[in-house]
């Protein structure tokens, strides 16, 4: 029997391309974008009319002002006394605002005269002549200083001639210096210390000399006077004169004297005279024998 075709079926209901929204709905995304937009654009408007913000304070040397460069100086030299006693290394100090002074003694009661000290108050920097490695040194000063009435003086050296110093081939050609001159004027005494700038402080001695044991230890007692620590911002004086402390040091025994020195790490050298030079690592231990040498002598009391 014949087979019966199916039946063709007709074009089903039309399928939905997309969901239907309320007209509301529809214009929702263009409007929030419209709105971010204008935000956007007030925003970028604000902030290119706002004037520029005035630059901050800088610590550069080049653009701080003088009064600010002291200041910092000041509070960086203080930082370091302070850890100078209490015993931290080397690395971790700002080693900025000391001074370092080499001092001279009389000559038979007359104040020393050298071509170094005339040329160095002339120019305030060191030459070739006197030190090729420190006369290398572009951003330092040196001026010299006389005490009339004593017949003393002293030739400080700041800025880069004082870091130059808080180094150890710095430190030795500082020693060689003084060494130099205490020879070729004979001066009754000659040391060579630092210490902050802005105080009359002196923490860090290195070197000490005179024509004999007694006469080098007066002279370490003199300028390194009876320092009080971190807590004692001055010198403190151990006598009135250079004078008073060499006619106390008369009666003490030598080798009372090389134990105090050399407990506290020091070394002595009998050329030409007698050097005390203390060591680079521990630069307080010169103001720590200074202070028991005048126990000794009965100086420290009041």
């Amino acid at each position: 029997m014949p087979k019966t075709p199916p039946q063709k079926r007709g074009p089903g209901p039309k399928k939905p391309s997309g969901v239907e929204l309320p007209p509301a709905q529809r214009f929702a995304p263009l409007a929030i974008g419209l709105g971010i937009g204008m935000m956007l654009l007030i925003t970028v408007t604000a902030l290119r009319r706002r004037p520029p913000p005035a630059p901050a304070a800088s610590a550069e040397p080049g653009t701080e002002t003088p009064a600010q460069r002291s200041e910092r100086l000041a509070r960086a030299c203080e930082a370091a006394r302070t850890m100078l006693w209490t015993g931290s290394s080397w690395g971790a100090m700002p080693l900025e605002g000391f001074t370092v002074r080499l001092w001279l003694g009389p000559k038979d009661g007359k104040m020393v005269t050298h071509p170094v000290i005339e040329a160095a108050g002339q120019k305030s920097k060191l030459g070739e002549d006197v030190d090729a490695v420190l006369a290398k040194v572009n951003d330092g000063s040196v001026s010299v200083v006389r005490h009339e009435p004593e017949g003393e003086l002293e030739i400080a050296f700041s800025e880069g001639y004082a870091r130059a110093f808080f180094e150890l081939e710095g430190r030795n050609r500082f020693i060689g210096l003084g060494e130099r001159i205490a020879r070729e004027t004979n001066a009754d005494g000659a040391a060579l210390y630092a210490g902050c700038a802005h105080l009359d402080t002196r923490d860090v001695g290195a070197w000490f000399h005179g024509k004999d044991t007694k006469k080098a230890a007066a002279a370490l007692v003199y300028v390194m006077g009876l320092p009080g620590g971190v807590r004692t911002p001055k010198h403190v004086p151990a006598a009135k004169d250079l004078a008073t402390i060499q006619a106390a040091t008369a009666p003490l025994d030598e080798s009372t004297i090389l134990e105090i020195v050399r407990d506290d790490g020091a070394r002595t050298v009998t050329t030409d005279g007698v050097s005390i030079t203390f060591p680079f690592s521990n630069p307080v231990r010169a103001a720590q024998s200074s202070a028991k040498i005048a126990e000794k002598l009965s100086l420290a009391k009041p």
